[in-house]
């Protein structure tokens, strides 16, 4: 495979491996690195791409483990921040709104306190926009777990903000 020929058939999944990389690592940069170690890869196995049936869902997968690779390796060395909540709600975001951006904070904390696949779950779902489809592949779970996870998700995130507003 030529370069052509990989640039046409890989490089437009660019904007979803950094979406996966991005709800996963929670982090610019590092998403950003996770796009050019997919590609990386991607180049140093060319020539046995021409074999996989599912590119996409091959990409996915690999952008997957290269990124919770990266949160891990992290989290070994606790310097996982909460991301900006600029950067992850840019067009949601009012700057004048102080409340609301207070709210985003609470939210990105209490994501942080459920379970791993539902964290995961609920950040390629709402930060990196994936499709059920999409995150049951990436995450290699039945759409209906998917559904499961994000419910549960979503309902202790709203039970915990729920007894916050009350105090």
């Amino acid at each position: 495979m030529d370069g052509n020929e990989f640039k046409s058939r890989f490089l437009p999944f660019t904007k979803l491996i950094y979406k996966i990389s991005f709800a996963i690592t929670r982090d610019k940069e590092d998403a950003e690195d996770v796009v050019q170690e997919v590609f990386e890869k991607l180049w140093k196995s060319r020539d046995s791409l021409t074999s996989v049936l599912n590119v996409e869902s091959y990409i996915v997968t690999i952008a997957r483990n290269k990124a919770l690779d990266r949160y891990r390796s992290k989290a070994k060395r606790n310097i996982l921040p909460l991301a900006d909540v600029n950067e992850v709600y840019q067009d949601e975001v009012i700057d004048s709104n102080i409340e609301q951006r207070e709210t985003l904070v609470t939210v990105e904390k209490l994501i942080c306190t459920l379970p791993d696949s539902q964290q995961m779950v609920i950040r390629l779902r709402h930060f990196g926009d994936l499709s059920i489809f999409q995150i049951a592949e990436t995450m290699q779970l039945t759409q209906e777990n998917v559904r499961q996870l994000l419910s549960r998700g979503r309902r202790t995130i709203k039970e915990k903000l729920e007894k916050i507003y009350e105090n």
